[in-house]
């Protein structure tokens, strides 16, 4: 009989233990500190922000982004549409506790907006950019430097202005109206170039202007009124009328009110 006892009981200890639960590992939150935490990368995509969270001892998570939108996934994946800062908050809780912390920063976001212009800062490549108005614009004249692609292009001979010529046509401007133009630019010498907007064919008018490079990059806003009016109009930069190389990037056209 006391044989049978200790059997049974052996396996009455046999059976609880088997019968403990190990099947919900992943939904176990560890009894320590909670704390809220993550990090952020910039996505090559504009605006695009993937957010990796830190957080420890916690199993549910709630996110705003400053922007009036808000998440509840551990991982987000957000995408802005304006540049500015942006103050994201995530709260991070436990729900065996009841227990929640918050943390905060601050992103930074920039979104080039080029108004009429497309592919203004070239992070698309060369198109719609044209050499002339017909040639299309290999990717040897794109240079990339700490990240930044840009326009750059090596003028060996001098000759007219118009024989090295960057366009972007497709534009449609009215004439009267100004429109305000702006690039950064320079050069590895202290040359000129014609810069403007003009027709894309005959009779081929234009208002240009000249600017002066240096070795320094310069920031340009130049506020020409169109003296034509077509729905094929264009950017100009008029580069060939001096040797040396010439680099533009983050060109932006918007008409003025």
């Amino acid at each position: 009989m006391n044989k049978t006892i200790k059997f049974f009981s052996l396996l009455t200890i046999l059976i609880s233990f088997v019968s403990c639960d190990f099947s919900n590992d992943d939904e176990v939150i560890t009894m320590g500190e909670l704390d809220a935490k993550y990090t952020y990368i910039k996505e090559t995509v504009p605006g695009k922000v993937t957010l990796i969270n830190t957080s420890q001892n916690a199993d549910a998570y709630e996110w705003t982004f400053g922007d009036g939108s808000s998440s509840t996934a551990k991982d987000p994946v957000k995408t802005y549409a304006v540049t500015g800062e942006y103050l994201v908050t995530l709260v991070a809780k436990n729900s065996q506790t009841g227990e929640s912390k918050s943390y905060s920063s601050t992103i930074s976001i920039y979104i080039f907006a080029g108004g009429l212009v497309s592919n203004g800062n070239f992070e698309s490549g060369t198109a719609p950019w044209t050499l002339g108005t017909t040639n299309a614009i290999g990717t040897s004249l794109l240079a990339t430097a700490n990240g930044n692609t840009y326009f750059s292009i090596n003028v060996a001979a001098a000759g007219n202005a118009y024989d090295v010529n960057l366009s972007q046509k497709g534009i449609s401007m009215t004439q009267g109206v100004t429109y305000r133009l702006t690039f950064d630019a320079w050069s590895d010498v202290n040359r000129s170039i014609l810069v403007g907007i003009g027709l894309s064919g005959a009779p081929w008018t234009n208002n240009t202007v000249t600017r002066n490079l240096t070795t320094t990059s310069q920031s340009f806003s130049i506020d020409i009124p169109a003296n034509f009016t077509s729905t094929n109009s264009r950017v100009i930069f008029d580069l060939g009328a001096a040797i040396g190389k010439v680099n533009i990037d983050n060109v932006t056209l918007n008409a003025l009110p």
